[in-house]
């Protein structure tokens, strides 16, 4: 019995070594890649179709409309309301009135809070339809997914117009940026900012993992600033496939089907940014979180289509390694929740010599002190607020572990609704990355 769980613990403490060095791996290359270059001339006679899944976003959904409006004045605005309760349609149904280029597209039950990737399915079709009967060309058309609190930056479409100009790219991504909460920091609100600290923190090493991927044109798509080509979209339909599969990841899922489609097909990666707001309550931000880890756990098939399909090797590995990531990190959930047993039966698994888990443990602080250097370089940050961004590093770990056994349990037990993300109104908010903890904060995930 002894040696049967000796071999036991052996195994699983290897995997956890695996697993971590997997990570030190894409840390460090996407820490020292340098950016892929891009030559190509923007596609002027590129258009864009902004698409805005909605379901009671009333508290952000104008300010959201208004702001493509003006950083996009020529492109289309299709806001799907997925039946919402409050005033989210009459909203929309407002703005459209005085504007012909806002369109309200309206589900109801028993049709609608079906899913994400289901009302954008039937939202593009409907707008592939029009596009069709205006006698659009597809191949210039650009379908661009916006969460109901998103912010385009300026330069955004200017980027989409020089990567999409090159015919084999059907998808990209911006980058995320959180915009954080104004106000003086407190005790009662400390734990949110860390939060929202650490999401933005999170999406700026995204964003040096997507320049990564970008070598292999394999960008990962997050959901807000989601660009996809509209006559890709129309041909996965005419093969009878849904562009956003249903999983709760459909963001993910979308990535996954592009690259399965054709070898040639490109996702890259945008530099300018999308913004959107931050969860700054730990309850809500770690059921966002394992609602995210599910919906990873639920594109395991995938895994099997990658092997088979001629998808290049590189993009291969980084996508097995992102879908197996919900697995392999079970690992040390596994590993925590085995150590009473080791205690009580004085058994132990793989036994590191002092000097190497010395070494392990340098390596790993390494790695997040490099990130929250290039962090603070990046957004110029004080000495208070680099200290806050420090301090707020296990806070915000503590709530990703809370998150995984809840996403095991609920995909395990076959459980697929969960809470949407909640909006607050922003009277006035911060940019991402700036301010100083303890002062007036003038600082700021993908989609829901």
């Amino acid at each position: 019995m002894t040696d049967a769980l000796h071999t036991l613990l052996t195994i699983l403490d290897l995997l956890g070594l695996l697993m971590l060095g997997l990570y030190f791996l894409q840390m460090l290359l996407a820490a020292t890649l340098p950016r892929p270059r891009r030559l190509y001339a923007p596609d002027e006679a590129l258009n864009f179709t902004f698409v805005v899944p909605a379901l009671n976003e009333e508290a952000v959904i104008e300010a959201t409309v208004r702001n493509l409006r003006e950083v996009a004045p020529d492109a289309r605005i299709a806001v799907i309301d997925d039946g919402s309760d409050d005033r989210t349609a009459q909203i929309v149904e407002r703005l459209a009135a005085g504007d012909a280029r806002v369109t309200l597209l309206r589900r109801r039950l028993p049709e609608a809070r079906q899913g994400k990737g289901k009302a954008m399915n039937w939202a593009v079709s409907q707008v592939l339809r029009d596009l069709r009967a205006a006698g659009a060309d597809l191949q210039k058309e650009v379908f661009v997914v916006i969460d109901a609190d998103g912010r385009v930056t300026p330069g955004l479409l200017l980027e989409a117009r020089r990567v999409m100009a090159h015919s084999d790219v059907v998808a990209a991504q911006a980058r995320v940026r959180i915009r954080q909460s104004p106000g003086r920091l407190s005790l009662k609100n400390a734990v949110g900012r860390m939060l929202e600290q650490q999401q933005d923190m999170e999406f700026f090493i995204t964003r040096h993992i997507q320049l990564m991927r970008s070598w292999w044109h394999s960008a990962a798509l997050c959901g807000n600033g989601q660009f996809m080509r509209a006559s890709y979209v129309a041909s996965m339909f005419g093969a009878g496939q849904t562009p956003w599969p249903d999983v709760l990841l459909e963001d993910f899922g979308s990535a996954a089907e592009a690259r399965l489609v054709s070898p040639r097909h490109r996702l890259v990666f945008l530099e300018a940014a999308v913004t959107q707001q931050g969860l700054p309550d730990l309850r809500r931000f770690s059921r966002q979180r394992a609602r995210w880890t599910q919906g990873t756990m639920q594109c395991l098939p995938y895994l099997a289509h990658l092997w088979r399909r001629p998808v290049p090797l590189l993009a291969r590995l980084d996508l097995s390694y992102f879908i197996l990531g919900p697995w392999l990190s079970g690992i040390i959930v596994l590993s925590f929740l085995t150590q009473p047993l080791r205690w009580g039966m004085g058994a132990q698994g793989l036994v590191l010599d002092a000097q190497v888990s010395l070494i392990i443990t340098v390596i790993n602080v390494i790695i997040q002190l490099q990130w929250v250097a290039r962090y603070q370089h990046e957004n110029n940050l004080s000495l208070g607020r680099t200290a806050f961004t420090l301090g707020s590093l296990p806070v915000y770990g503590f709530a990703l572990f809370l998150s995984l056994p809840m996403a095991y349990k609920h995909y395990f037990t076959g459980r697929l609704t969960w809470d949407k993300s909640q909006r607050h109104i922003e009277p006035g908010h911060a940019e991402p990355g700036e301010g100083q903890a303890g002062e007036l904060l003038t600082v700021g995930r993908g989609s829901d």
